[in-house]
């Protein structure tokens, strides 16, 4: 679906790519984007964004800038596949119905069929991979119909789920591939540089349009994709964790989160393979995509920054905290699984016992309203309603200038824009080891650390070590002065959004040329 609103003046020089982001989601990925586009007046920028279906959405959380002339949008599932999720029963009909049936065949073999065996059974993604999915001569009727595409989808469960039932083994594989190949034979729009914002589907999108058309293709990642969905697969309750082999144990890994997994894993080798340019934000990730199939050359760490002065003049001088004040607790981001929020209630709730506590939970509970009312309902359970609050999201002007620390718990990260926000006005931080979070409260290197911690380092789900941080905090003020000091230093020092835009700036120019 194109937008009807904008005007094509040329060929934009930026197509963004994006995933269930900007402009509709607000936070995280989508300001930085938003950031990237408004401070690059001179380029044009088209967005290419990928949604769950029609109507996923409202209206956009942000006001597009004028320099974005194009925006596309694709949908992974349609109206009727969303009804299908429902009728289980039905599916299970048709496809009995299937198998005993002569299957339709196209007139010569699909190479985006031959790719999609590729990516499940050859240990290789290559240029030949990307070529013959680009191609996009297979529709969603030939893939779950065609006598081929079925002998395919057989010989991929014979090899990578033979102990799972072959009804789920399809089930799953439909809702993997339908997706795909619907963006594969979708219309692309023309730019100078495609821009993927992470790998995955918009991943393999931007590869496509960037083999298609010949120009080059960019890949930045803010958090290892691939990663990140294989933490969600791991608690996923819609994928049965026991075999149907009985030859094999059952505290095994379901072969169809193996399939799953294995799938990003390859979509991530995709947009690798096809990038000219992939970046990160850290020397953990980049030693991530590294393991996962990028090449060496290829990779670079460009660190997201802020504007120092600006936060300083929006949000003021942080107001001190008496001596037997409450501490400020602020946890600020979408209240989703990945962030682990019901962990931070829970250290939250520990640390109560022995400390003053005035907690916020500052984001939207929109995109996950059934995780989010699980967290409310376990604030409930525990009594702490009176100092653990949902005020929902809030302006900038109005969070880091009344906290004392901020408090991240997240399963995975990026580089936490939360972070940097409040080191830019001198609020410290206790974050997970995820992502860039322990170089940014400890120093990437000896300058960096010279300049002293500027936050407190705890593990995944460690609630009782994120709790006794909380107390530490509490109780030692100069801590929180000397951490202060070391998070403005650490900031102004490695941190600047001037430096971030004139780095893509040098590097879209490169591209464009």
């Amino acid at each position: 679906m194109v937008a009807p609103d904008f005007v094509h003046a040329r060929v934009p020089d930026v197509c963004l790519v994006l995933e269930g982001t900007y402009p509709y989601v607000a936070g995280g990925v989508s300001s930085w984007v938003h950031d990237i586009v408004r401070s690059l007046p001179e380029l044009q920028f088209s967005l290419l964004h990928i949604g769950p279906r029609l109507g996923a959405y409202g209206e956009p959380r942000y006001e597009i800038p004028p320099n974005v002339t194009q925006m596309v949008e694709h949908y992974l599932h349609d109206s009727v596949e969303a009804h299908d999720m429902l009728h289980r029963e039905q599916l299970r009909a048709r496809l009995d119905r299937r198998i005993r049936s002569a299957r339709r065949e196209t007139a010569a073999p699909s190479r985006a069929l031959a790719a999609i065996r590729r990516l499940h059974l050859d240990s290789v993604v290559d240029d030949a991979l990307i070529a013959d999915l680009a191609t996009g001569d297979l529709d969603v009727e030939q893939l779950l119909h065609g006598n081929t595409a079925f002998e395919t989808i057989t010989e991929i469960y014979r090899e990578c789920a033979p102990g799972a039932s072959f009804l789920d083994f399809f089930w799953h594989f439909r809702s993997m591939h339908v997706p795909l190949v619907r963006l594969l034979g979708a219309e692309l729009p023309s730019a100078q540089v495609y821009h993927s914002l992470s790998t995955g589907y918009a991943g393999v999108l931007a590869a496509v349009a960037s083999k298609r058309t010949g120009r080059p293709m960019v890949l930045t990642e803010h958090g290892i994709y691939a990663r990140e969905r294989e933490l969600e697969l791991a608690r996923a309750p819609w994928i049965a964790e026991r075999t149907r082999d009985p030859r094999m144990p059952t505290t095994s890994v379901s072969p169809l989160r193996r399939v799953w997994s294995r799938f990003f894993s390859r979509l991530a080798q995709i947009a690798y393979r096809q990038s000219q340019t992939i970046i990160t934000l850290s020397e953990v990730n980049r030693r991530k995509q590294l393991s996962d199939g990028a090449a060496r050359d290829r990779t670079s760490i460009i660190p997201n920054g802020v504007d120092i002065d600006h936060l300083s003049a929006i949000i003021g001088e942080p107001a001190p905290r008496g001596a037997q004040e409450p501490l400020r607790v602020g946890f600020v981001g979408r209240v989703v699984p990945i962030k682990d929020v019901l962990t931070f209630i829970k250290a939250c709730h520990i640390a109560l016992r022995d400390v003053k506590l005035a907690v916020e939970i500052i984001g939207p509970t929109d995109e996950d309203p059934v995780y989010a009312a699980r967290c409310q309902n376990l604030v409930d359970r525990l009594g702490r309603s009176e100092e653990i609050r949902f005020v929902g999201p809030k302006k900038l002007a109005d969070i880091y200038g009344k906290l004392d620390v901020v408090v991240l718990t997240s399963f995975s990260e990026g580089q936490p824009l939360v972070i940097l926000e409040a080191h830019a006005v001198g609020v410290p931080a206790i974050a997970t080891d995820v992502g860039a979070c322990r170089e940014m409260l400890e120093g990437r290197d000896g300058e960096d650390k010279a300049l002293g911690p500027s936050g407190l380092v705890t593990q995944v789900a460690a609630q009782e070590a994120t709790a006794a941080a909380l107390v530490r905090f509490a109780r030692d003020p100069e801590l929180r002065r000397r951490m202060s000091v070391a998070a403005r230093a650490r900031v102004r020092a490695h941190y600047t959004k001037a430096k971030m835009i004139d780095d893509y700036r040098a590097l879209y120019d490169e591209l464009v040329r």
